[in-house]
């Protein structure tokens, strides 16, 4: 009796860690890891995006100014 007492409490006491929380704990250890980084990522992906379209416009409007002023045809 005390066998089956003892494995008794053990289901329940593993039923109550299960419960406890599992959608929180997967939230912690993976879905909030996965969010920072994917906005790191966009942040980085749109700085860089912001700079190569400058250094871009910059070049044209370089070359632009080079083509008036040397070849002029």
């Amino acid at each position: 009796m005390i066998k089956a007492e003892l494995i008794n409490e053990f289901y329940m006491m593993q039923q109550s860690r299960a419960s406890v929380d599992y959608n929180e704990l997967m939230d912690e250890r993976v879905y909030t890891p996965i969010k920072q980084a994917n906005h790191q990522m966009t942040n980085w992906i749109s700085e860089r995006g912001h700079m190569l379209m400058k250094l871009d416009s910059r070049l044209n409007n370089s070359l632009k100014h080079l083509r008036k002023k040397y070849l002029k045809f």
